[in-house]
């Protein structure tokens, strides 16, 4: 977990500093490159022992152990999309029950990530983002840990066999789908430097994490300086 703080400290001093080869990128008022570093800033706070206590407790489940080490050691913060949400905020908009069971199996994760990926490859016309699958809403057995834009969320599942996985979500359409790599940057010309990365039909939460991390790096980096 100490290499994903040493990372974001790495992804901050590129932004701030600004280095020449991303100057044509800059847009005029705008501070950072990588999507929702304006909101997030790349700050991180790791919780104390207490304090994770306290949100299992309210949220009335043990957290995942991968997400659990990650709030400890890196917290709360800088993350995919807008950022990972305080604790405060996943009370708030976790709206099923974290200890209930999960109602999407093992088989339902990788039925549909196997048809979302055959729609990558060719994706029809006018559908949309690709295949999902319904939940039941509010949604048991989760969390809601980061917002994405609008009415889509990231959900961490808490119980069952697919525990620690992690889930796009649509909660306008209650449509779910295995998370995949969260784009690092919306600047086109940035983002084509990037190949996609597919986590498969059950991301963990360090799989997301790291998978962010690293193609943020590619964007910012000149060719051959990934850490």
């Amino acid at each position: 977990m100490s290499t994903m703080t040493a990372r974001l400290d790495r992804l901050r001093a590129i932004e701030t500093g600004r280095p020449v080869h991303l100057h044509k990128f800059y847009r005029r008022n705008k501070r950072f490159l990588i999507f929702g570093a304006e909101r997030h800033q790349y700050r991180n706070t790791p919780l104390d022992p207490t304090s994770v206590l306290a949100l299992e407790d309210d949220l009335g489940v043990q957290l995942p152990p991968a997400y659990r080490e990650f709030l400890l050691q890196v917290g709360p913060g800088a993350g995919p999309y807008y950022g990972i949400w305080e604790p405060q905020e996943i009370v708030k908009e976790t709206e099923g029950d974290p200890a209930k069971p999960f109602p999407l199996t093992r088989r339902d994760a990788e039925e549909i990530y196997n048809a979302w990926y055959a729609w990558v490859q060719e994706p029809e016309p006018d559908s949309g983002g690709g295949p999902s699958i319904e939940a039941p809403y509010p949604t048991p057995g989760c969390i809601f840990i980061g917002t994405q834009g609008c009415s889509s969320v990231t959900a961490l599942v808490t119980t069952g066999e697919l525990t620690g996985t992690v889930w796009d979500v649509w909660l306008d359409e209650s449509a779910w789908r295995p998370a995949t790599a969260a784009p690092a940057s919306l600047e086109s010309e940035l983002y084509d430097l990037a190949a996609p990365t597919y986590l498969g039909p059950t991301p963990t939460f360090d799989a997301w994490y790291e998978a962010w991390l690293t193609r943020a790096d590619v964007e910012l980096s000149p060719p051959g300086e990934t850490s």
